[in-house]
């Protein structure tokens, strides 16, 4: 007896996706149609209609050694993620970094516009000491002065030393960083004390610093007995007599004499 036949009209069994159906020598196609493989030189390639390169063209995957190697790369392929985000959204990713970046580097060199940048640290000066004469100011001394407009017989060398001397404590010089920025010459003959050559340098003018050298000159002429002090100061230099009048010195009504001695 001859085997039933199937019943008519009976739905057919679905297609399984993964079996590979032969459409020509070396090329395979998956039964749900999204996998195509074939053999190249290199190995068998899988390529994949449901994802996609950046080119928006089908995946390719392989090559594979062996067709059984392609059919479970196909099986990973069906369990896991898309590898890769499309072109487009890669193109729109990477305007968007480029533009944030151009924005930032904008920003860092004009600034937020709102706070200006905070400036350097202007850089100190080296400390300033006041000292008693020293062999070999001489020279510097003499540089200063000549500055300040002070010439006068007795600025060598050996009549520095004299001086200092014949007054010791109170022939002070000013220095800043090794460099002489100003000086005061306090002498006493016992009767009457008296104050030469007070000068500072251009850059130390109107900091205090002669009203300083002055004042230690006059504390250590009163600690020696002196009990006046006087300053000389030329009939045509305002300046100088600003700077003694607000120290608390007035003008003599009488003239001062002098006459160099012959050697």
């Amino acid at each position: 007896m001859a085997a039933r036949s199937k019943k008519a009209g009976a739905p057919a069994s679905p297609a399984d996706p993964s079996k590979l159906k032969r459409e020509s020598a070396g090329r395979y196609v998956t039964g749900d149609g999204r996998f195509t493989v074939d053999q190249a030189s290199g190995g068998w390639m899988v390529s994949d209609a449901e994802q996609t390169n950046e080119l928006g063209l089908p995946l390719v995957r392989g090559p594979f050694a062996t067709l059984g190697e392609a059919r479970d790369g196909m099986e990973a392929a069906r369990r896991g993620p898309a590898p890769i985000s499309s072109l487009t959204d890669r193109i729109a990713e990477q305007r968007a970094r480029a533009a944030t970046s151009g924005k930032a580097a904008r920003s860092a060199k004009a600034g937020t516009g709102t706070r200006p940048a905070a400036p350097l640290p202007k850089p100190q000066p080296p400390p300033l000491a006041i000292r008693e004469y020293r062999a070999g100011d001489g020279g510097p001394l003499r540089t200063l002065w000549e500055s300040a407009g002070l010439r006068s017989v007795g600025d060598d060398d050996p009549s520095l030393r004299t001086f200092a001397q014949r007054n010791p404590g109170t022939f002070l010089v000013a220095a800043r960083g090794g460099e002489i920025v100003g000086s005061a010459l306090g002498g006493w003959d016992g009767r009457r004390g008296w104050i030469y050559h007070v000068a500072t340098a251009p850059a130390e003018r109107r900091t205090g610093l002669a009203t300083k050298l002055v004042r230690q000159i006059e504390e250590r002429l009163r600690a020696l007995g002196c009990k006046k002090v006087n300053a000389m100061v030329v009939d045509a230099n305002d300046d100088g007599t600003a700077f003694w009048t607000s120290l608390g010195y007035t003008r003599a009504p009488a003239g001062q004499f002098g006459r160099e001695l012959p050697e």
